[in-house]
């Protein structure tokens, strides 16, 4: 079967069982829970949840769907994919495990025909089923609907056999069915054996739950539903009796693509190593990107963006591994286009905007990837030549994502083929100290531009005269041009730089207040001002692009303001004065004003305080503040000197600086302040004023962000509609909102706590097995275990208490996280403890097998790593040490 017959197969099977067909949705999810879509059910997740109700209880899709978790996978493996096509049935309250079951059997073995009736084909005798670990009814619904004997129904725990989105919705057991491949595939035994033989192919999830987005279950759903899920590209590779994913129809087609423009032949190809999984990525990578690109997702350093920036960089990075220095993306997607096109019609219709994605990205990575490679690699070798170094350095890892844009993951990812852990922690301090910088510097001086050229502008043009508080545009000339190499005295479209202007009304940043933008116009070309700063006093520079003609030195010039950004920031910065004055009042006189940026629209203002702003007072302020720029007081202006200004009781900004003649600003009775920026000519000009947020950006320091104006307005007027959603997604008017809320948090506690005593009392039930079966050595018991779905703190609890019991022995227990990493806890009893027997050191081996480090001292130690699949091995480790370090001080 091609991948068309198994989409048309499935939909067929059941649109004959009643199911209304859905068409995919985007891997954009209307989720906000969600940055892509990751499974059939998430359009669905309303349905599951009550909270609407679908105009047919049964349906059936083939949806889009995009997984990044694994992606260092992708290529090594012969499954791991970030793109796949999921099949699904669901029910919405409708039917539930036993027609889920009938159904994916009748479908799975039915003999495959042309036109609609047909089935997969599968030979029962083949067929494997796994169920949750206590679902006694699943169990029996397999032996009754399909006759499959009890010896091919395998009972899994939670990582295998509960499903979630991995995020905040529905959840529940889970029925999994595997196909034998044959033993050329593997090991006998079952899915648990061998997962390469056994290869699992349809999963029937019985969503009876809602989570938490800590995965902590938290209800029960109004109905019962089903949602199953059966992966395409899986079923392509049983169907089509190929090896690997890589080689069904529609990969297999993108593999070869790319073995050719890589000039990577078949039997290199063949014999597999680094080459071979390159060139997977490649043709994988390619068909995610398209697919992603196709439905609105576009580059950038966050979000959904950053996914695919780091798939598309990624794949370059894997085509340069092959030896190609051409580029290849945009006939990569090209091919994509054609393969998929038919059955995803958007790759077509945004075919150049896909083509068009590539080319730039690859363009733009492969400018930077040699210099970026050839820094990693010596920093690399560098790592290798030192005596015992494991690690590679953080700063490396900040220079290369700062200065050639390697993904973070991307750098990792290196350094782990090379057998080198990354010093995340020192790369953590380098992003952090390069925010630090910015903040300090943002807006400031020209990097590279030297203090003195800024000083013979000044002299030049004998310094700047600022219009702006009375005039928004002034008729003026280009005094002075500046570019990155110095002054210049011509500049054509599209070149950047600096100009002087003797008279100026734009506003040079200060006092918290940001530069103007605007235009200046010549008789031969215009200028778009991009910010205006002052970087040395009496010199104000306007940061400009030539967007239409040229421009020379000396050339009278009309200069004019972006007006309603100056307006939006007059708004806010007669606000900070109101609210520098009310927040003092309510909060006490200690809340001054430590900072403040002013821009178009919103506004922030940094205050000391011992800790958060308590809700009321923060109800008080805005109060207080809208009430005052109602009374309307007019903003009054006053030039002086600064002593005049301390008589006046004026307020001084701490941190900035004054001459001999400042301005002084009034507003009613309540707030004086030397300032230097513009503001409205009465109080209610301001219109609203509304506070966004309230925290911590510092020790004992606090940062209140609000808007004003229209911008305030359209703020409340969508807080107010989502009010109303509330209201009524509780049934409760809006009065009532905040009690229903809380009484939802609280049973939802009291759930959680519930639960959290119920599983510490299951983990503990197990203490007399693990008990009953440790090794005696040298008459100490040692028990090394693998506890399913234990958190820390029950791993410790369990550890402790088995040490306890156990009079004289070591106790190494672990433990598979949600996400693939491992946790790891020892105890040893008081005893050996005293003679040396340290649970650290038992511990450490078993670490370093999941690629982690132990901690701890005396007789309990704790580790964590990120390879959950070595957690045998791990605990292995640790016993062959526990044994070692007993014998030895018993000896």
């Amino acid at each position: 079967m091609q991948s068309s017959d198994i989409r048309r197969t499935f939909l067929d099977h059941f649109r004959a069982q009643d199911h209304r067909v859905w068409p995919s949705s985007s891997l954009i999810p209307n989720d906000p829970t969600l940055l892509l879509t990751v499974a059939g059910m998430v359009q669905f997740k309303p349905f599951f949840l009550g909270e609407s109700l679908p105009e047919h209880p049964r349906a059936a899709s083939v949806q889009k769907c995009a997984r990044t978790l694994d992606i260092e996978n992708v290529g090594v493996t012969t499954r791991h994919l970030t793109f796949f096509e999921m099949l699904g049935n669901f029910s919405f309250g409708d039917y539930f495990k036993r027609e889920a079951i009938r159904w994916a059997w009748e479908l799975s073995t039915r003999p495959a025909a042309p036109g609609e009736g047909g089935g997969f084909g599968f030979d029962p005798e083949r067929i494997w089923a796994t169920v949750y670990t206590d679902d006694d009814e699943a169990e029996r619904l397999w032996l009754e609907e399909s006759g499959i004997p009890a010896s091919r129904i395998v009972r899994r725990g939670k990582k295998d056999n509960f499903w979630s989105t991995g995020g905040a919705g529905p959840c529940g057991p889970c029925s999994e069915l595997y196909y034998d491949r044959g033993p050329e595939h593997g090991a006998e035994g079952g899915p648990e054996a061998d997962e390469n033989r056994y290869l699992e192919f349809w999963n029937l999830v019985f969503m009876q739950f809602e989570q938490d987005a800590a995965g902590n279950i938290v209800g029960t759903l109004p109905k019962q539903n089903v949602d199953t899920g059966m992966g395409l590209e899986r079923m392509a590779v049983l169907l089509q009796d190929v090896p690997n994913v890589y080689e069904i129809d529609t990969l297999g087609t993108l593999l070869s693509r790319a073995l050719e423009l890589t000039n990577f032949d078949e039997g290199q190809y063949q014999r597999g190593g680094p080459s071979a999984v390159s060139a997977r990525v490649l043709a994988e990578h390619s068909r995610s990107a398209a697919m992603l690109i196709a439905d609105g997702v576009l580059p950038s350093n966050e979000g959904r963006g950053y996914i695919l920036r780091r798939l598309l960089r990624r794949a370059v990075r894997h085509v340069r591994l092959l030896g190609e220095d051409k580029p290849v993306m945009p006939d990569m997607m090209h091919t994509v286009i054609e393969v998929m096109g038919d059955a995803w019609p958007e790759l077509k219709e945004q075919s150049d905007l896909i083509l068009k994605v590539a080319q730039s990205e690859e363009q733009s990575f492969s400018r930077t990837l040699s210099a970026g490679m050839s820094i990693l690699e010596k920093e690399i070798g560098h790592a290798n030549d030192l005596s015992g170094a494991q690690m590679l350095s953080g700063e490396t890892a900040f220079k290369l994502h700062d200065t050639y844009g390697f993904p973070i993951e991307l750098t990792l990812e290196i350094a782990q083929e090379r057998g080198l852990l990354l010093d995340r922690d020192e790369f953590l301090r380098a992003m952090e100290e390069q925010r630090t910088r910015a903040r300090g510097a943002r807006r400031g001086k020209a990097e590279g531009t030297p203090v003195e050229v800024y000083r013979e502008a000044a002299a030049a043009v004998g310094g700047v005269e600022f219009l702006g508080y009375d005039k928004e545009s002034a008729e003026s000339k280009l005094a002075v041009l500046l570019t990155a190499d110095g002054p210049t005295e011509r500049a054509g479209e599209g070149d950047e730089l600096e100009v002087v202007l003797p008279l100026t009304p734009f506003y040079a940043e200060g006092g918290g207040q940001l530069g103007d933008h605007g235009v200046i116009q010549t008789e031969t070309g215009r200028l778009e001002v991009l910010d205006t700063v002052a970087p040395i006093s009496g010199l104000t520079v306007h940061r400009a692009r030539v967007v239409a003609g040229e421009i020379a030195a000396g050339q009278p010039a009309h200069a004019e303001i972006d007006h309603a950004r100056r307006a939006s920031i007059r708004r806010g910065h007669t606000a900070t004065h109101i609210l520098h004055a009310s927040l003092k009042e309510v909060v006490g006189d200690h809340a001054a004003q430590a900072g403040s940026a002013i821009d178009a629209g919103r506004f922030r203002f940094d205050f000391p305080h011992f800790s958060a702003v308590e809700r009321e007072q923060l109800a008080a302020v805005e109060a207080l503040v809208n009430d005052r720029i109602a009374a309307g007081p007019e903003v009054r202006t006053t030039e002086t000197t600064l002593d005049r200004a301390r008589e006046m009781g004026a307020t001084a900004l701490f941190g900035e600086k004054y001459g001999e003649r400042v301005r002084v600003v009034e507003i009613g009775e309540y707030s004086r302040e030397l300032c230097g920026g513009t503001h409205v000519g009465h109080a209610t000009e301001v219109g609203l004023f509304t506070i966004v947020s309230e925290g911590s950006i510092a020790a004992n320091l606090r940062r209140i962000e609000a808007i004003t104006g229209p911008e305030a307005f359209a703020y409340l007027s969508k807080e107010r509609l989502v009010a109303e959603q509330v209201a009524r997604l509780l049934k409760v008017s809006g009065d009532e909102v905040a009690e229903r809320v809380g009484d939802l948090l609280e049973r939802l506690r009291a759930a959680e706590k519930e639960i959290a005593r119920l599983r510490q009392e299951a983990l503990m039930g197990r203490a007399a097995a693990l008990l009953g079966g440790a090794e005696d050595v040298d008459g100490a018991r040692l028990i090394a275990a693998e506890v399913p779905g234990a958190d820390r703190d029950g791993l410790k609890a369990l550890a402790s208490d088995l040490a306890n019991r156990a009079g004289t022995g070591v106790v190494v227990l672990g433990a598979r996280t949600d996400d693939g990493s491992a946790l790891l806890f020892a105890a040893v009893s008081g005893d050996l403890d005293a003679e040396g027997v340290g649970a650290r050191d038992v511990l450490q081996p078993g670490a370093k097998a999941v690629g982690g480090g132990a901690g701890g001292k005396g007789a309990t130690a704790q580790a964590g790593g990120k390879d959950g699949g070595k957690l045998a091995d791990a605990l292995e480790a640790s016993r062959v040490a526990a044994r070692e370090a007993i014998r030895a001080a018993r000896a």
